[in-house]
């Protein structure tokens, strides 16, 4: 089937298995070719993140058709005038047909003052595809894992998250509002907590039952630090996982000070135009940031 005969549409909730097929297949090339391993998180965490995109972001979301075969799909969420691309994969099979660039193309629609994406740092092909679009690597996403060794700093005092004191720490590190997406971290974390200093908000985070922390976000980079160390200081030698733009040094520092070590090849965040690198911020992963 040539490229003009693809069916492109909005994609679905049924097409979601379909699409994690099409990541793995993707994902798996791409790092075996490298001489890497790779393992797929399961279906279901991934549905969870990709259903909260449909319902929140859905008209940004597109397939690519060959019958019934996915080729191919794109995923895009919109924060106040920021625009930022979660996902694009193609199949191995349609690779080099222009099905990647004809879903950004869907996906990318619209009047967004600002823009931005992570790719993988071994996947030179995106990269290039995305800047030059103006989405400019910038800072590297750093994977740090271990069991933490560390104190807990005195002074802060964790209380259930409040949405007033989310948005204003959302403002200053993201530069947008994440109101949509505290909801879904909610649901899918075991802990939530806004750390207070001296009574006033300094940092949230949150922590799955897997360990990762994040999203953590700061007032600054050296309050975004310090709740990151009271946070690896309670999960003392268990497991614990953070990704960290690498022009958040304050918090990189930390990681490394209390024994997390880097563990997987880094992502590169890109960013267009008039948005500053983050230096307050730990991600939740790549499909949100």
């Amino acid at each position: 089937m040539s490229q003009n005969e693809l069916e492109f549409r909005r994609a679905a909730e049924i097409d979601l298995r379909a699409q994690y097929e099409v990541f793995v297949a993707a994902q798996g090339e791409l790092w075996h070719r490298h001489g890497l391993g790779w393992s797929a998180s399961s279906f279901e965490v991934w549905r969870a993140s990709h259903r909260h995109l449909l319902a929140a972001d859905g008209e940004r979301s597109f397939v690519a058709l060959d019958g019934e075969r996915l080729a191919g799909f794109s995923a895009a969420l919109v924060r106040g005038d920021t625009w930022i691309l979660s996902a694009l994969f193609v199949s191995p099979d349609y690779q080099g047909r222009r099905v990647g660039r004809d879903l950004l193309d869907r996906s990318w629609a619209g009047d967004y003052r600002r823009r931005m994406t992570i790719t993988d740092s071994i996947q030179p092909v995106s990269t290039g595809m995305y800047a030059r679009r103006g989405l400019i690597p910038t800072t590297p996403i750093l994977t740090l894992s271990g069991a933490p060794r560390c104190r807990l700093p005195d002074g802060l005092e964790a209380v259930p998250p409040e949405p007033e004191a989310l948005a204003i720490l959302d403002r200053g590190a993201y530069g947008f509002d994440r109101g949509t997406d505290h909801r879904f971290w909610r649901e899918q974390a075991t802990e939530a907590k806004l750390w207070l200093l001296a009574g006033e908000p300094i940092a949230y985070s949150y922590v799955d039952g897997q360990g990762l922390i994040g999203p953590l976000a700061g007032h600054d980079g050296a309050a975004a630090a310090l709740v990151l160390r009271a946070e690896l200081a309670h999960r003392e030698s268990q497991p614990a996982e953070v990704l960290l733009p690498g022009t958040a040094r304050s918090l990189v520092e930390t990681a490394l000070a209390s024994g997390l070590r880097l563990t997987h090849p880094p992502g590169l965040l890109l960013l267009g135009g008039g948005i500053n690198p983050p230096q307050a911020l730990a991600i939740s992963g790549y499909w949100l940031l």
